[in-house]
């Protein structure tokens, strides 16, 4: 989603662009503003692998920067990209920063040295600790992981033995990191946008999750401007002096913001970018090197919609959701009405049509395989349990 997004951006702001990615068909077509796709390995498999691919690449044909949309950003900060022939072409933050911040607990421990609210939360420590917690709701958050695959939500005490089984099983408590537990906050999900220069907020927004989409994204938002996001994550970025793209979850309750993850990469910027705010164009400035102004605050109230993460949500729910949501979208009724579509642009981009109903024809024939085979490629280019203690170990010798 997010990689779409930049992609569209850059294009409307007239600039060329050209794209890494593994091998395999996206959901949908590239847009029209990507000149060219070079294959590279599945960052999931192998980061290692991916960066020596990137850098070759960048090195061949001279691009002016690199944006990584992903996790992507561990391996380059672990590589200290900014130190080789990338600086001023990718703005990373040094990996004494990012380790403060990339793995669920670490950032717990680093929003509550400098006072930010969060749930009530606890580090556990092994299978029987898990075990012997009072009882359910609470979420279990592995420390690495995506929402959808290392975020577990309890509800009752049974599900809470299984996980604990299971947990012990993968060897997850072998390490001495642990699992974060949290209790549930009641209120709308919140996410704010950054980018920082050396610890200097140069650009933030912020967002309502009006409606969840699929694997708990979002699929539809409403800027909002509040004082006590911006103050919050200007502290956090000048704490452990970022640099390029952070971005922060939370729950909105009636006490003000509740921050229950932290994202160390730019996460979907086009409701920024409708609001006023050029958070990729704040990217660029700082990846090459230069100290732009701060950008001022945008316009409140901007709604915004992914339709894919709508019908995927409806996919999951079964083919009855999938023909009501293919009805809103239609008609422009409910969660459209008045509402931009992030994604997609049938005018611009008629290409994208017959990708768009093929895709519906197959979540209301076979839905259960459409999602699984959608999952297994997203997943591919997340950062894994595994994938980060090889980032952490450094790269591997040189055959």
């Amino acid at each position: 989603m997010t990689s779409r997004q930049v992609a569209l951006l850059l294009g409307d702001a007239g600039h060329e662009v050209d794209v890494l990615a593994p091998e395999g068909k996206p959901p949908l077509r590239y847009p029209k503003s990507v000149r060219r796709v070079y294959t590279v390995p599945a960052f999931g498999d192998d980061p290692w692998g991916w960066l020596g691919a990137a850098e070759k690449t960048l090195r061949a044909d001279g691009h002016d920067v690199l944006i990584p949309t992903g996790d992507q950003v561990a391996v380059l900060s672990r590589a200290d990209a900014a130190a080789t022939w990338l600086a001023g072409r990718v703005a990373v933050p040094g990996f004494a920063a990012l380790e403060r911040v990339q793995d669920k607990v670490s950032a717990a421990v680093t929003l509550t040295e400098i006072g930010l609210p969060q749930p009530e939360s606890f580090v556990v420590r092994s299978a029987e600790a898990l075990r012997q917690i009072s009882d359910p709701p609470l979420y279990v958050k592995l420390p690495i992981g995506a929402a959808s695959t290392g975020v577990h939500h309890i509800t009752r005490r049974e599900e809470l033995l299984r996980l604990a089984d299971r947990l012990d099983a993968e060897g997850t408590f072998a390490t001495d990191s642990g699992v974060l537990v949290q209790q549930p906050e009641q209120g709308p999900v919140i996410s704010a946008q950054s980018v920082f220069d050396n610890g200097r907020l140069v650009a933030a927004h912020a967002y309502l999750h009006t409606r969840i989409g699929s694997r708990g994204g979002a699929a539809a938002k409403r800027g909002v401007n509040l004082l006590a996001v911006r103050e919050h994550i200007t502290l956090l970025g000048a704490h452990i002096g970022w640099h390029g793209a952070l971005s922060m979850d939370g729950v909105l309750t009636a006490d003000g913001p509740v921050w229950i993850d932290v994202n160390p990469r730019l996460v979907e910027p086009a409701n920024a970018a409708r609001s006023g705010v050029d958070l990729v164009g704040a990217l660029i400035g700082v990846s090459q090197g230069g100290s732009p102004s701060a950008l001022p605050l945008g316009e409140p109230d901007v709604l915004t919609h992914q339709f894919l993460q709508a019908l995927w949500a409806a996919g999951e729910r079964g083919r009855g959701a999938v023909w009501r949501e293919l009805w809103y979208a239609t008609a422009r009724r409910g969660p459209y009405r008045g509402s931009t579509e992030e994604l997609l642009s049938p005018f611009r981009e008629p290409r994208t049509l017959a990708r768009v109903f093929a895709l519906c024809a197959a979540l209301v024939t076979a839905p259960a395989h459409t999602l699984g085979r959608a999952t297994r490629n997203a997943d591919r280019t997340a950062l894994t349990a595994s994938g980060w203690h090889r980032i952490l170990a450094g790269p591997p010798p040189a055959p």
